[in-house]
């Protein structure tokens, strides 16, 4: 089987890199080597699982759309309060989340390109709080080789590498205020990523910026509107009811109070959870700032501690498993499931860290803190 691209690139890069500490590059490749035998074994045992790929792919996909739209019909009709339809299509939203990664690495229908687009547009569809999954490959593509660095705009989009407080936090399960509130910031990491593609002309550059400028048009804004909106009808309603002031009675109000509430249990609140539970798990596992560029041994850490398993409930073992994709990028995430507590002696054993606590007081640095 022909690996993808980025894995290809990944094990020409780690034979040619010189690091501070020569015996990374040696670390690199016994854990690349590590993961491989590992999931060779498993394909040995059960070759259906490459043999179909494509369609473990898409029955995952139907299985999960399935779910949500159960939830929402369900609670339309009365039957499931919001406080179980909003867990529940959170889940199945974080296994969406794996799939959009593994469509974004072409593991799905890479010779199809209208059912790789069509499962794509479905994984978005569902995920409407995240920028486009196509303008996210690039980008995508970028953070595996510069992991950790300056120009990653990935990581740097969902927080990490800023010191933790409230701000921070507010952020982390909103993607839009993660760009309103840092505008300098992403505009600062946004020309980094620009200039750290090779041989682009200044109008290449223009166009570049303008095409991650639109990653979330137009659901994305359409998503914010209704979840925002959500959020300060219900403030309102608080403070009157605190004061004593009756709820607008009108037409118009009304409208907007049931229709945001509806888009708030459906889809708003779900991907709130998911976002929250998988950029808390994924800002603070990927190191940033003084990451050596292209050395993978530093760009994550394993999250194994009971104390993350909430969260790692509504992001499918997101922090238990995204290391192993920067070191073996072929597999699908339900293969990096199964063969993840094999995978993790030969990763500790050649320096890849485990529930690094110390990371929220470094503000994610691996070694010491200091300025982004």
């Amino acid at each position: 089987m022909n690996l993808p691209l980025s894995d290809v690139k990944m094990s020409k890069q780690s034979k040619i890199k010189l690091f501070a500490d020569p015996e990374d590059a040696l670390r690199n490749q016994k854990i690349r080597k590590g993961i491989l035998e590992v999931g060779d074994q498993l394909r040995e045992r059960h070759p259906w699982l490459v043999q179909h790929q494509d369609q473990i792919g898409l029955g995952i996909l139907t299985l999960t759309v399935t779910g949500i739209i159960f939830n929402i019909t369900q609670y339309a009709r009365g039957k499931m309060p919001w406080y179980v339809a909003v867990p529940l299509s959170a889940f199945w939203m974080s296994i969406l989340h794996e799939l959009e990664h593994d469509l974004i690495h072409q593991m799905y229908f890479r010779k199809n390109k209208n059912m790789h687009n069509l499962m794509m547009g479905a994984v978005y569809m569902f995920r409407p709080s995240t920028i486009s999954p196509w303008i996210r490959r690039d980008i995508h593509m970028h953070h595996h080789k510069s992991s950790g660095t300056k120009s990653d705009l990935e990581e740097r989009g969902i927080n990490n590498g800023d010191k933790w407080g409230f701000k921070r936090l507010i952020m982390t399960g909103d993607n839009m205020l993660a760009v309103y509130l840092r505008p300098i910031t992403m505009m600062k990491t946004t020309n980094r990523y620009v200039n750290a593609q090779k041989n682009l002309t200044k109008t290449e550059k223009l166009k570049l910026k303008a095409k991650v400028s639109s990653g979330y048009t137009p659901l994305g804004h359409i998503h914010y509107a209704l979840w925002h909106g959500f959020l300060l009808m219900s403030v309102a309603k608080l403070a009157m009811k605190a004061v004593g002031i009756k709820q607008p009675k009108n037409k118009l109000w009304k409208l907007a109070d049931k229709t945001t509430k509806f888009y708030a249990v459906s889809i708003a609140a779900p991907n709130f959870l998911r976002t929250l539970s998988l950029h808390f798990t994924s800002s603070n596992m990927h190191y940033y700032g003084d990451v050596e560029d292209g050395n993978i041994v530093q760009q994550c850490q394993v999250w194994t501690d009971w104390r993350m398993k909430p969260l790692q409930a509504f992001c499918f073992n997101f922090a238990g498993t995204h290391a192993i994709h920067h070191f073996v990028v072929r597999d699908p995430f339900y293969i990096r499931q199964a063969i993840a507590q094999d995978c993790y002696p030969v990763m500790k054993e050649n320096g890849v860290r485990f529930n690094d606590f110390g990371t929220f007081k470094r503000a994610n640095r691996r070694f010491e803190s200091g300025k982004s």
